[in-house]
């Protein structure tokens, strides 16, 4: 039975993800609380999922990818809230989508993925630190939309900061991704 607490954990984000998208389509007091909370409680969950995993001796390569697709939801549903509501270019969220796309399918190649991706780890957290920053800055903005009814973060400083962050957050993970490739080039090698 322990084993499948830190999993269910990570599944149940995939599920709060689609009520961050249900929820905030419209941009109320509510539905805002309610998104904030949803946020939260993902927050604790994505925390106590290794935590258990590990205290409990259950880690696993199911676990670390069904933490990864917790993660990715609730990254995918927040792009994708702000995108409608702030219309930034659809480039951005292709290029992160793509990035994910292309981690997998390094992963899905790569026979001892696992292992290798725990020495890129310090570049993944970068990566979804400024990602998380990024999309916390939509988060309160939208705060003072709701509370004091005025788009006072609409500026260009603050959209610069916005767009400067996003841009460092993908050319990071992109390093990320092209370092990884490197475990496909040695794989090959060593089938010739």
């Amino acid at each position: 039975m322990y084993e499948k607490i830190p999993n269910a954990l990570s599944v149940s984000r995939i599920i709060l993800a689609i009520l961050v998208i249900l929820i905030s389509a419209h941009l109320e007091p509510l539905n805002y609380i309610v998104t904030i909370s949803i946020l939260a409680l993902a927050m604790v969950t994505d925390a106590l999922d290794g935590y258990l995993a590990r205290r409990w001796g259950t880690t696993s390569d199911l676990g670390y990818v069904l933490d990864t697709m917790g993660d990715r939801a609730i990254h995918l549903a927040l792009v994708l809230v702000f995108l409608v509501r702030y219309s930034f270019h659809p480039l951005f969220v292709w290029l992160l989508l793509f990035r994910d796309i292309g981690i997998y399918a390094v992963r899905v190649l790569t026979k001892d993925w696992l292992d290798k991706s725990r020495q890129m780890r310090p570049v993944f957290l970068f990566h979804t630190t400024c990602l998380r920053i990024w999309l916390g800055s939509f988060l309160i903005r939208d705060g003072f939309r709701v509370f004091m009814r005025s788009d006072v973060l609409n500026t260009f400083a603050f959209e610069a900061a916005q767009i400067t962050l996003l841009c460092i957050t993908i050319v990071v993970s992109y390093y990320g991704l092209f370092h990884s490739f490197s475990w496909l080039v040695d794989r090959d090698h060593h089938v010739d």
